[in-house]
C-alpha cells in the first residue's frame, strides 16, 4: 500500500469531521445575526458574513451561500449593499448564476447601494456592462413569465402534499425578495391588485364557462395563491393588517366554496398554505374558514399543512 493510499481513510474522517463541525458553526452565525442584527456593530455582521461564506466556500455549497444572501437582503439588514461586497469578495461564483433569484438579489443590492460601494459592485459583478432595471418590470417580466410556463403538473411532496414545482418557486422567492424592497403600499396597488387577483378571477370565470385555452392553468393560480401569501406577510411586517385581513378574507370565501366548485386539490391546498401565513391578520375568522372547508373535504391534510394550520391556532392562546 502506498503512502497516499493509506492517507485516504484519515483524510476521509477529516473531511467527515469538518462537515460534522461546519453546520452547527452556520447555524449558531444565522441565529446571532437574526436575533441580534441592530445591535451588533457593523464591522462584527461584516465579519460573520465573511466568516459564513468562507465555510460554504469550503463546503462547495453555493445554494446556500446564496439563501444567505437572499436572506440578508429580505430581512432588511443595515448596510446590505456593503455586506454582499464583501461575501462576494470571498466567493465570486455566488452571483454568476442566472437564475431568476440571482437576478433578484443583484437587483436589490444595487437599489440598497451608493456612493463608493456602488462603484465597487457595479465593477466587481460587471454591471457597468448594463443599465439597472426597474424593479416593477423585472417584477412584470417573471408574472409573464410564470403564465407564459407550459401546462406544468404540481410536484408530489411528502410533506404538502400537491405543491409547486422548485422552477415555480423561485419566481416565488425572487419577486417576494423585489417586492420586499418596494415596500407594501406599492406591492398591493401594483402587484397583489393589478397583476394577481386578475389572473385569479381570469381562472374562476374561465372555470364557470366551462374552461378555455387561454385560461391561466391551476399549477399558475396555485401559484399566484402561495405569492400573495409571502407578499401578505410584508403588509404584516409594516402593520397594515387590515389591509392584509381583507385579502385573507377573499381567499377564505374561496376556500370555502372550493369542494362545491370542484377546485382542484392542490390548488385548494395552495389556498390554505395562503391563508395561514396571514394568520396574524385574523387568525379566528382564517381557522374558522379553514375549519369549514376541512368539514366539506373530509381528505388527509398533508403533515406541513396541518402544522402550519396549528401554528395559526397557538395565535389565539393568551
Amino acid at each position: 500500500m502506498d503512502q497516499k493510499t493509506a492517507y485516504r481513510p484519515l483524510l476521509y474522517l477529516l473531511c467527515q469531521s469538518w462537515q460534522g463541525l461546519a453546520e452547527p458553526a452556520l447555524q449558531t452565525i444565522r441565529n446571532k445575526l437574526k436575533h441580534q442584527k441592530m445591535s451588533l456593530d457593523p464591522s462584527h455582521i461584516q465579519s460573520l458574513c465573511r466568516v459564513y461564506v468562507g465555510i460554504c466556500r469550503q463546503l462547495g455549497d453555493l445554494e446556500k451561500a446564496r439563501l444567505f444572501c437572499y436572506s440578508l437582503l429580505k430581512e432588511g439588514f443595515p448596510q446590505p449593499g456593503k455586506l454582499i461586497l464583501f461575501m462576494g469578495n470571498m466567493w465570486s461564483d455566488i452571483f454568476t448564476s442566472k437564475e431568476v433569484i440571482n437576478r433578484s438579489i443583484q437587483l436589490v443590492a444595487r437599489k440598497c447601494s451608493t456612493g463608493q460601494v456602488l462603484e465597487y459592485l457595479e465593477t466587481f459583478l460587471n454591471w457597468e456592462e448594463s443599465r439597472p432595471v426597474d424593479i416593477g418590470v423585472m417584477i412584470s417580466s417573471l408574472l409573464l413569465a410564470i403564465q407564459r410556463c407550459p401546462q406544468m403538473e404540481f410536484q408530489m411532496s411528502e410533506q404538502r402534499g400537491e405543491d409547486l414545482k422548485e422552477s415555480m418557486w423561485e419566481y416565488v422567492f425572487a419577486i417576494d425578495l423585489l417586492c420586499s424592497y418596494q415596500k407594501w403600499g406599492w406591492t398591493h396597488d401594483h402587484v397583489i391588485s393589478k397583476e394577481l387577483w386578475p389572473i385569479m378571477d381570469k381562472w374562476i370565470k374561465n372555470r364557470k364557462r366551462s374552461g378555455s385555452a387561454s385560461s391561466p392553468s391551476d399549477v399558475i393560480v396555485a401559484t399566484v395563491l402561495r405569492l400573495i401569501g409571502r407578499l401578505g406577510q410584508i403588509g404584516l411586517k409594516e402593520g397594515f393588517s387590515s389591509t392584509v385581513k381583507n385579502i385573507s378574507s377573499v381567499i377564505g370565501d374561496f376556500l370555502r366554496h372550493a369542494k362545491e366548485q370542484d377546485v382542484p386539490w392542490g390548488v385548494q391546498l395552495a389556498a390554505v398554505s395562503a391563508l395561514c401565513e396571514l394568520g396574524p391578520s385574523s387568525p379566528s375568522e382564517i381557522l374558522e374558514a379553514i375549519g369549514a372547508w376541512e368539514t366539506v373535504t373530509r381528505k388527509r391534510l398533508p403533515p406541513a399543512v396541518s402544522t402550519d394550520i396549528a401554528e395559526v391556532s397557538r395565535l389565539l392562546k393568551p
